[in-house]
């Protein structure tokens, strides 16, 4: 799959609250200057019905990155402990979010909620950042989701972001490439926790797939299915 420069021109986010307007205005002025952007497999993305947007999760570039691409206002999942200022007044600017764990109750009813109203889901299913920049195994609650929602499941990688530092100490625009899968079905059910898991394992193969084998990880035998 080719990659191209993406085009920051592009976004287009007219008819959106103000609020969001500005914090994607802003957003796009940002990342302009700090990631050289390529992207491919962008037609995957459904401009209208649900979907959830399943990615691997190396920088805290990951999120803005996932906003920026997806044409569409998106709910992001994260954890609880990115609620508290200052982090969760910068997260609350960039957009619409469910917050999970800890304290946190009924976060999957309110996925459910956003799906069911047709709108779009992110998720992170390895459930935080890979340390080596190699995949970690997803946490089954991606599957849980498509399959109670009846929504696709939309794969997506991204390498390059865990360079950032050092790009920026040199003051250099730290380069970054997107891949997007062609969406994943998962059948309505019902499903036990070992199926959720396979059918999980088949959203992060189609991510490793669309990395380079270094980032693979557990899912290094995506290459060969």
């Amino acid at each position: 799959m080719d990659c191209r420069p993406f085009d920051y021109r592009a976004v287009d986010h007219r008819g959106w609250p103000p609020r969001l307007r500005l914090s994607r205005r802003l957003l796009v002025l940002v990342l302009r200057g700090l990631v050289r952007l390529e992207a491919g497999g962008l037609e995957h993305l459904p401009r209208e019905g649900p979907f959830i947007l399943a990615a691997n999760h190396l920088h805290a570039l990951d999120p803005a990155i996932g906003l920026l691409l997806v044409p569409r206002r998106t709910v992001g999942v994260a954890k609880d402990k990115w609620s508290r200022p200052p982090f969760g007044w910068l997260l609350a600017a960039m957009g619409d979010l469910v917050y999970v764990g800890g304290p946190r109750r009924g976060a999957v009813a309110r996925c459910l909620q956003v799906l069911r109203s047709g709108g779009v889901l992110a998720i992170l299913p390895e459930g935080t950042r890979s340390r080596t920049g190699a995949l970690l195994r997803g946490q089954p609650g991606v599957a849980l989701l498509a399959a109670r929602a009846c929504s696709p499941v939309v794969p997506a990688a991204a390498h390059g972001q865990e360079q950032a530092g050092s790009c920026w100490r040199r003051l250099r625009r730290v380069p970054v490439q997107v891949r997007v899968g062609p969406p994943i079905l998962i059948p309505p059910g019902p499903h036990d926790q070992a199926s959720l898991q396979a059918y999980t394992d088949q959203v992060m193969r189609a991510i490793a797939a669309l990395l380079p084998e270094q980032y693979r990880g557990v899912y290094g035998d995506a290459g060969a299915a």
